[in-house]
């Protein structure tokens, strides 16, 4: 789970003057259909107003003024299974009509990654749009994989200096998802894309050595340790390469109670994009919680 947090202009009515709403967006990745979603992300919308009450409590905020800030839950959902229906508590109940009225009721937006038009995820122009256009075709066979990798690096040339940070986050986890999903037969042509989209990013050399060792850590241990150690140690390998204040003892303590593949491979993705390991722990804590 991550929240982000926008004041942004609100306005009702076409004519109507704009009002600055503060909302929290709340995304929850999911690689599987969960019934329980619905649950789960009023649990962490209480969890989010929860803290602004301690909040206004410890800076001494009289009730009365206090305001919580409204919460748009998104599921960024990347699984292969259709969801038929949105998350909600009332999927989780058999009540009858007349008791119906006192659930807790909220919209949820989901985005369906692998059957959203291309057209719609690029909408914006922005990278992460771009990037979703390849985690698309993450099971498809090697040649629509590819077209969308060319893609990707033929936009990657026409980048702005400004996006260039974005675009290097984008890099690190499209690297970990060759590496991690493709076939062993296909990893040594899709490196080598990769690495031709490394000139438009202006990596520095210490940049590039991370996601050589990456490829080399896969390679050189995956087959032999095993995909669970493997995803635990290049988890750790590329948080204490990009942060300093990593204890790798009770982190590994922590990736090893951790028993879904799937998950630890999510955490081997965050662990790549991550702005900091603060980041990091807060994903692996909601990775603990479900």
């Amino acid at each position: 789970m991550s929240d982000l947090v926008y004041l942004l202009p609100f306005r009702e009515k076409a004519n109507a003057s704009a009002a600055e709403v503060m909302i929290y967006i709340l995304v929850e990745h999911q690689s599987t259909v969960d019934r329980t979603m619905g649950l789960r992300l009023l649990s962490y919308m209480c969890q989010i107003w929860e803290r602004q009450r301690r909040e206004y409590i410890t800076q001494k905020v009289p009730k009365g003024e206090w305001r919580f800030q409204p919460i748009i839950p998104i599921v960024f959902y990347t699984g292969e299974q259709k969801w038929e229906t949105l998350p909600s508590l009332e999927t989780l109940m058999d009540l009858p009509e007349a008791l119906s009225r006192f659930l807790p009721r909220f919209d949820v937006l989901l985005l369906d990654v692998k059957r959203a038009a291309d057209e719609t995820l690029v909408q914006s122009d922005h990278p992460f749009g771009w990037l979703l256009t390849v985690l698309k075709e993450e099971e498809s066979d090697i040649e629509p994989f590819v077209d969308a990798l060319l893609r990707f690096g033929e936009h990657l040339q026409g980048l702005p200096e400004a996006e260039r940070s974005v675009w290097q986050q984008a890099i690190y986890y499209l690297y970990l998802l060759i590496f991690f999903r493709r076939s062993v037969e296909e990893q040594a042509v899709l490196e080598q894309i990769v690495s031709e989209t490394q000139p438009y990013l202006g990596l520095s050399e210490e940049e590039e050595q991370l996601m050589q060792s990456m490829a080399e850590h896969y390679f050189q241990q995956g087959r032999e340790q095993g995909a669970h150690q493997t995803s635990i140690e290049t988890t750790l390998n590329i948080l204490t390469e990009r942060f300093s204040n990593v204890d790798a003892d009770e982190l590994r303590t922590r990736l090893e109670a951790v028993t879904d593949l799937n998950r630890l491979k999510q955490l081997s993705l965050n662990a790549a994009i991550a702005e900091s390991f603060n980041a990091f722990q807060e994903a692996l804590n909601a990775n603990s919680a479900t």
